[in-house]
């Protein structure tokens, strides 16, 4: 099936593919925006409360790594989810200069109601899609965030890194 995108790159089904990722995405966060404002909640609050839910007690940097980036970038909306009454930092048990986070009874109610939401919107964005289709495309999907991933990893040397044989070199004029 041919879209808009695909013609216009025919030649380069890497750079559609590029465009139609960044585009999905787009969609993706304007939609959940609209969604989470109903909760007074932002687009990255629902995967910190989901990552503190899972993990009690961890502390911010440890939230930021998962979410691949860095402390300060998570630490706006942890204090928004402080003032809303959604999160609560404790001082660790055993290490004074540790703090901990952990999700109230509030926390845990909007955890659960953003996941519903999700999955609506999740169910919606697949719904054209067979059991596997949508499996073919989680396993090349976790390919593509393994490939970037691996692009951050300081402990590969480039040789190690993840390319695709199959791939022709990058053009180094973008215009063309």
């Amino acid at each position: 099936m041919k879209t808009s995108c695909s013609k216009k790159f025919e030649d380069s089904p890497e750079l559609a593919l590029a465009w139609l990722l960044r585009d999905i995405n787009q969609m993706t966060l304007s939609q959940l925006s609209q969604n989470l404002a109903r909760y007074g909640l932002y687009v990255g609050q629902p995967r910190i409360l989901r990552l503190i839910h899972d993990y009690p007690g961890s502390t911010q940097k440890q939230i930021a790594d998962r979410l691949f980036v860095s402390s300060p970038s998570v630490s706006t909306s942890i204090k928004r989810l402080q003032k809303a009454k959604l999160v609560e930092q404790r001082q660790s048990a055993t290490d004074r200069r540790r703090r901990e986070l952990y999700l109230t009874p509030a926390g845990e109610q909007a955890k659960d109601q953003c996941a519903l939401d999700l999955l609506a919107l999740h169910r919606t964005m697949l719904g054209d899609l067979n059991p596997e289709q949508t499996e073919d495309l989680l396993h090349s999907l976790l390919k593509i965030h393994k490939n970037l991933k691996n692009l951050s990893d300081p402990d590969l040397i480039p040789e190690q890194r993840v390319t695709n044989p199959n791939s022709s070199p990058p053009n180094p004029d973008p215009t063309t």
